[in-house]
């Protein structure tokens, strides 16, 4: 028993204890000393061991934790340069589909003689001032005139559809033809699109008892529904193509039984019509 050697602390657990015992005092003594007088230059000295030696002890930390945050920021902003690089494709993307879009309508017009659709206009909002009681769906008078820059044979249309067009123009007031209109003369070219199929005919008549529009020039072997929806065509060069004018209600034949006579619902409400936007033709530097 006696004989048997005891077995002997590392040394690096040593010096590890005697670190941690310096740097324990250092930091008690620091603490002691008073703010308020003067340190002496052994005091002093002490002092600024303490300082360089929680430098040294606390530098691996600062260290990684500002890797670790500049880590984080790094990831945050590849992350957003993703999102920017996709949002930027995209609008690439968006952009050749629209001049890809802006040729097919360009090549469009000039096979129908279409010479203007609703992406070459602004519009310019007014309201309905006076209304003739005695010819309810002919006309209204609407607050804007030429000091507005409006013109005679704009087209007026409000936010369900197409109204009419301006007949008549004073400096404040203009006097507006609805589609309504019991003139026989104001017939207007549509087209009926029902899904792949567009079919060309003019708005002939309104019937006030039924509030229908009667569309007549379509062939009676054409395909046409009852639902389908009706635009102005751009044929005629007064009205641009593509304003929602109604939708088939009902269709006949005529008593030849070789067209068919087409009766459409409009989209607005002509009863009621109080507020209108013109249709404005952009200038050429637009």
């Amino acid at each position: 028993m006696l004989g048997k050697r005891r077995k002997s602390i590392p040394k690096k657990y040593i010096v590890i204890g005697i670190v941690v015992l310096i740097i324990v005092i250092l930091v008690i003594f620091s603490f002691t000393l008073k703010n308020d007088r003067k340190l002496n230059p052994f005091e002093n000295a002490i002092k600024d061991g303490v300082v360089y030696v929680e430098k040294i002890i606390t530098y691996p930390f600062k260290y990684l934790i500002k890797n670790a945050y500049e880590y984080n920021e790094l990831k945050d902003t590849s992350k957003d340069n993703d999102v920017l690089e996709t949002s930027i494709d995209r609008i690439d993307s968006i952009e050749t589909e629209n001049i890809e879009l802006r040729r097919q309508l360009d090549e469009l017009k000039e096979e129908l003689s279409i010479d203007y659709t609703l992406s070459d206009y602004e519009y310019l909002n007014a309201t309905v001032v006076s209304r003739n009681v005695g010819f309810w769906y002919n006309t209204v008078t609407i607050d804007k005139g030429t000091y507005n820059g409006i013109e005679k044979d704009m087209v007026v249309i409000n936010a369900k559809g197409l109204i009419g067009r301006v007949i008549r123009t004073s400096t404040f007031t203009s006097e507006v033809r609805l589609i309504t209109t019991s003139d026989t003369n104001n017939k207007i070219s549509v087209h009926v699109s029902n899904g792949d199929t567009n079919l060309y005919g003019l708005i002939s008549n309104y019937n006030y008892d039924d509030n229908l529009l009667e569309v007549e020039g379509i062939s009676n072997t054409k395909s046409v529904n009852v639902g389908d929806f009706v635009y102005t065509s751009g044929l005629g060069g007064i009205f641009p193509s593509g304003i929602l004018i109604g939708t088939v209600t009902n269709i006949t034949t005529d008593s030849y039984d070789l067209a068919k006579i087409i009766k459409v619902t409009p989209s607005a409400d002509f009863t009621d019509i109080n507020y209108v936007s013109v249709l404005k033709r952009k200038s050429e530097e637009e």
